[in-house]
């Protein structure tokens, strides 16, 4: 007798793949489309699905949500998920961003957390702690980007710094995932790895952007009109 056939095979086989991370422009489906098709989850899937998405807002390097506060939701999220392979890939996921956490408070001046302080999630919160003034705080074994994001962070490369910790997170979890084609675990590693291709493609509209209206300024201060009092005004800076 055939074994019973993973539950997600149609849902799986309807999204396109993916592609390398920084590869495209947009992901190849629309977050509608992609909202669509998880219809097919059970309610009990998607309700564990949504509460993993709501930890992805990490990505975004100004994390405002206060760090005790995002701590306990992780752990209550993450307590309710069934599956080891999604719970490995969720913790991976939070050590990343303790990691870039870490390297933030410190270039900011910040001395190391007090003893028993919320402040991280995962494996290696006291070793970074304890290893605050070393350059890798004593994991760069574990995670030997840190270097390169060290580097970024403290020259102002924002994109750079963005850029590689985008590809960490989704390196991550690789490992966890290779049995799970067409599971639930699937469905999870696919729509964390959009909400990445999405994260980048946003963000490089948001650089562009930032460009433009650096080049828009460089104009209108090289304009003879640049140090009259109606330089400022919308119609002298659209003609500018």
């Amino acid at each position: 007798m055939m074994g019973e056939a993973p539950p997600y095979v149609m849902l799986m086989a309807s999204l396109p793949a993916l592609g390398p991370l920084l590869s495209e422009r947009a992901p190849p489906i629309s977050e509608t489309r992609l909202e669509r098709r998880l219809r097919e989850l059970s309610p009990e899937d998607h309700a564990e699905l949504e509460g993993l998405r709501s930890l992805a807002s990490w990505m975004r390097l100004d994390m405002a949500e206060d760090e005790a506060a995002f701590l306990a939701r992780a752990r209550s999220v993450i307590a309710g998920v069934k599956s080891e392979a999604i719970r490995a890939v969720a913790r991976d996921r939070l050590e990343i961003r303790t990691l870039l956490a870490a390297l933030r408070r410190r270039h900011a001046g910040e001395e190391a957390p007090a003893p028993g302080t919320p402040w991280g999630y995962g494996r290696f919160v006291e070793t970074i702690r304890a290893h605050w003034g070393a350059p890798d705080f004593g994991v760069g074994r574990a995670f030997p980007w840190i270097g390169a994001a060290k580097e970024r962070l403290e020259s102002g490369d924002r994109a750079g710094l963005e850029r590689i910790v985008l590809e960490a997170a989704w390196a991550a979890g690789e490992r966890h995932l290779a049995l799970h084609e067409f599971d639930f675990e699937a469905v999870v590693y696919y729509v964390l790895r959009w909400s990445l291709v999405d994260r980048w493609s946003r963000y490089d509209a948001e650089a562009a952007a930032v460009r433009f209206a650096e080049l828009l300024d460089a104009a209108i201060a090289e304009s003879p009109l640049a140090d009259s009092p109606l330089a400022d005004t919308p119609a002298i800076r659209d003609a500018a």
